[in-house]
């Protein structure tokens, strides 16, 4: 079996690709200590990040002016290093994108200040839409732990000194939900593994064998026993294809239409692998829905 090679806390990677989301307050309520964070985001375009649902729904449970499409408390960090020097980079929350049928969000950025309008490290991670076999080998890799050492305001200056703990984990692939597992918990279409998922590592990614993002961290049950296997859930990418996008996203946006993730994909020219696989509708004129579903070949 090919052996998956993950990022480790060394390689820059790992910042680029899985940055830090954290609350910070200008507003001088929370003191440094009191900043929020919690679940991963990671990059997959130009200021586009994925995380699972249930992380997003507790910002806007935070944070309710970003539920209404308004500047909230939140803002995204990128520590970039440069020459050396840990170069903090800022951006505010634009919008954020959910489905019922799906464990993913999708947060799409703006940039705060001067230094992030200049930001320029987007190459996003190889999506596959194609779900893990069982027996598959997966890694995931997720945020665990972050301490806030230091947090100063200074008008449109932020010093910030924090540690990141980063957590990886490889499995197996015991079991694949194309509908959902169950009408409770995991009502989405999902994938088992045994890996351990630690807490905070909620909207981290998934890789196969050959380092394709195949899914999202959603949760895990912690064994039972030492003789016992973990049992995580990780969410499949295809129906992401449903969440709504800024019409800026478009090369050429029409006014008053409403887009998708799936134009997005049919304009970009690193399509996600297995797109071909996906047919998506959009009857909100007819019936108001938008719907995604996939098609296994091989079956």
């Amino acid at each position: 079996m090919a052996k998956i090679s993950l990022v480790s806390e060394k390689n820059e990677f790992v910042k680029e690709y899985m940055p830090v989301l954290i609350r910070i307050d200008r507003t001088g309520e929370f003191k440094s200590a009191e900043q929020i964070w919690m679940g991963t985001v990671f990059v997959v375009g130009i200021q586009m990040l994925f995380t699972a649902k249930h992380v997003a729904l507790q910002l806007f449970k935070d944070d309710p002016e970003l539920e209404q499409g308004k500047p909230g408390r939140f803002q995204y960090s990128i520590i970039q290093t440069y020459k050396g020097n840990r170069k903090l980079i800022l951006w505010d929350i634009h919008s954020i994108g959910m489905i019922n049928n799906c464990d993913i969000a999708l947060i799409t950025l703006r940039a705060a200040h001067e230094d992030a309008k200049n930001y320029t490290k987007w190459n996003g991670l190889a999506l596959s839409f194609i779900p893990p076999r069982i027996g598959d080998k997966i890694a995931g890799s997720g945020i665990h732990e972050i301490t806030i050492n230091q947090l100063q305001l200074e008008d449109d200056s932020i010093h910030l000194d924090i540690d990141v703990k980063r957590l990886f984990s490889e499995g197996v692939v015991n079991d694949v939900h194309f509908d959902m597992r169950d009408r409770g918990l995991y009502s989405f279409p999902c994938f088992q593994v045994d890996a351990q998922f630690n807490r905070g590592m909620s909207g981290g990614y998934v890789v196969n064998e050959k380092s394709e993002v195949c899914g999202v961290i959603s949760g895990s049950l912690p064994a039972a026993s030492t003789e016992e296997a973990h049992v995580s859930y990780a969410a499949l990418l295809w129906p992401v294809v449903s969440l709504p996008i800024p019409p800026e996203w478009m090369a050429n946006p029409e006014k008053g239409v409403d887009y998708y993730l799936w134009d997005y994909f049919q304009q970009s020219d690193t399509k996600p692998l297995g797109l071909d696989r996906v047919k998506f509708s959009n009857n909100l004129v007819t019936d108001g829905t938008i719907t995604s579903s996939y098609t296994d070949p091989t079956n």
